[in-house]
């Protein structure tokens, strides 16, 4: 499911759900007694508890988990070039993300994570290393470009504190309280999260990130639970990613997405595992390696 990498971050969702899908800021533990008595009331959030510290170990159960271990986010969707209301389709997203998990015993939460999507052509199976742009007719290499392993922290409070730098660039957020709602025998956690990408050299990408993040009311409301199950349905609004060579003023990239957590590698799409044996065999052969690597160069 809070949230940083182009239009794929749990930083955005998965940028970081992930956390995030995802590496999104979850709200902090801090509400105000307008808020707490009006949520009180909402009939969306039915058997929903109001308490603050509640809320934040129901969406860290959906989101991640609550104990020591390792969690996966997969998503995937197709972007579209976004003209005014105009959509264009450009290319599809397959996006894994692996994280490992460590509370506090300060209530706090350790996160390190590792994302890594592929493009492919429309209805293809097989990652792209060039596509075309569909407005400007040009021919772009598509990079391989994983982000991380990132190592993020969240207070007790559950204020997400980023490291200064991701592979060489500055993600600053902006987040957007999620919102609960019940849905008969599921909860679902509305998420947003605003980031704004500052590279040296390049120009600057403000990153949307919006999902909804669903599980069974059984597991996400049961305080003995440390993991429930999870899907997610995704949106993002974004500046183009650098290497599309978009002209400026000429819109935004928009993703639509589907995706969920797993608890194994082995659980993750077939065609991602399949791409990810192809480009970095090494990471198949060891997938949880990857959090133990030299940051990788931020490159969307």
């Amino acid at each position: 499911m809070n949230d940083q990498n182009d239009e794929t971050v749990l930083m955005s969702r998965r940028t970081w759900m992930t956390t995030g899908l995802a590496l999104v800021a979850l709200p902090a533990l801090a509400a105000t007694t307008e808020t707490q008595t009006s949520a009180s009331s909402l009939m969306r959030e039915a058997g929903i508890p109001t308490d603050p510290r509640q809320r934040i170990s129901i969406m860290r159960r959906m989101r991640l988990r609550t104990n020591p271990g390792v969690v996966f986010w997969w998503f995937r969707g197709r972007n579209y070039a976004q003209q005014g209301a105009t959509l264009t389709p450009m290319c599809e997203l397959i996006f894994g993300a692996m994280m490992k998990v460590k509370p506090r015993s300060d209530g706090g939460l350790d996160v390190v994570q590792y994302e890594l999507g592929f493009r492919t052509a429309l209805d293809s199976n097989e990652r792209a290393e060039k596509l075309r742009n569909p407005l400007t007719g040009e021919m772009i290499a598509v990079p391989f470009a994983p982000v991380g392993p990132t190592v993020t922290h969240y207070s007790p409070e559950n204020v997400l504190q980023l490291p200064p730098s991701i592979g060489g660039t500055t993600i600053t957020l902006e987040h957007v309280p999620e919102l609960f709602y019940r849905m008969g025998d599921m909860v679902c956690v509305q998420t947003h999260s605003r980031a704004r990408a500052q590279t040296p050299g390049a120009t600057d990408r403000v990153l949307n990130d919006m999902s909804m993040i669903c599980s069974p009311a059984s597991q996400a409301l049961d305080p003995n639970r440390a993991n429930a199950s999870a899907w997610a349905h995704g949106t993002d609004v974004t500046d183009y990613a650098r290497w599309l060579k978009m002209p400026p003023g000429i819109g935004t990239q928009t993703l639509r997405s589907v995706g969920q957590k797993v608890n194994r590698y082995g659980d993750m799409p077939p065609d991602w595992r399949a791409m990810v044996a192809k480009e970095d065999p090494k990471m198949a052969a060891d997938p949880l390696s990857v959090l133990d690597r030299e940051q990788a160069i931020y490159r969307n």
